[in-house]
């Protein structure tokens, strides 16, 4: 199963331009040999964290895109009109939704968390012989939804993002981090620079063709990791909810 995470340089000028540029990447995707294209946060509408705007006409682009160039596609989008939720789909090449996913951890330093209704569940689906499960950008910050993850065997979680270019030398820190606390590939696709694929190692991998990173999940690389490193076996859970009990505040 070969995954490609797609950058946008600046947000689209309008909604048709950012479904335009999906189906073109989408294209670019196959014909380079991907199964699956992941797509930034809000691709279509730029990111905002005070002015969330729902449109009707992404999600059956998306649906279209999936069909026409025969690739499994995720894509962001708000659904609702009063405080929406920031949502992730997975749309299957026969135009299905496999996964829909609404953003948990909102950013409240911007005031999304004011403007939008946070998700509450985690979300898995399987393609290709892969399990992958979905996050949303801010969600890199919370280790915890990718532990979770990692217990349910997880072997790639895509991450749309529309991570500040300030910041950016923290998204690189946190994709790989997350992948080596849960031994899987994570790939993130940034409305900006920076998308990349980080293996089970925490080491970048993937192949990058102008706008695209391609990988290959290989999964027999995940099972050696987890061979050697035992991580999630030896974990202590029970100790871990003592301390939040009796210790947290």
């Amino acid at each position: 199963m070969k995954v490609c995470c797609a950058g946008m340089a600046a947000p689209p000028a309008t909604v048709a331009d950012g479904l335009a540029l999906a189906g073109k990447l989408a294209g670019e995707a196959r014909a380079a040999g991907a199964d699956l294209l992941l797509l930034p946060e809000q691709f279509a509408t730029g990111w905002s964290a005070t002015e969330p705007r729902a449109e009707p006409h992404i999600l059956p682009a998306l649906f279209r895109t999936a069909v026409e160039h025969g690739i499994w596609v995720v894509g962001s989008c708000y659904e609702g009109y009063v405080r929406p939720r920031n949502m992730a789909y997975v749309i299957s090449p026969e135009g299905r939704i496999a996964a829909s996913y609404a953003k948990v951890h909102l950013f409240s330093p911007d005031g999304e968390d004011r403007a939008c209704t946070p998700g509450t569940t985690p979300a898995t689906f399987e393609a290709g012989g892969a399990r992958f499960a979905l996050a949303i950008c801010y969600d890199l910050r919370f280790p915890a939804l990718f532990t979770h993850y990692a217990a349910c065997g997880v072997d790639c979680v895509l991450v749309p993002a529309a991570w500040p270019a300030v910041r950016l030398s923290q998204w690189d820190l946190l994709v790989r981090a997350r992948a080596l606390d849960g031994e899987y590939y994570v790939a993130g696709a940034n409305a900006g620079a920076g998308s990349c694929i980080a293996g089970p190692d925490g080491e970048l991998v993937g192949e990058e063709r102008g706008d695209l990173v391609l990988a290959e999940i290989d999964l027999t690389k995940i099972s050696a990791m987890r061979v050697a490193l035992p991580v999630m076996k030896d974990r202590r859970p029970h100790l871990y909810t003592a301390w939040k009990n009796t210790h947290e505040w």
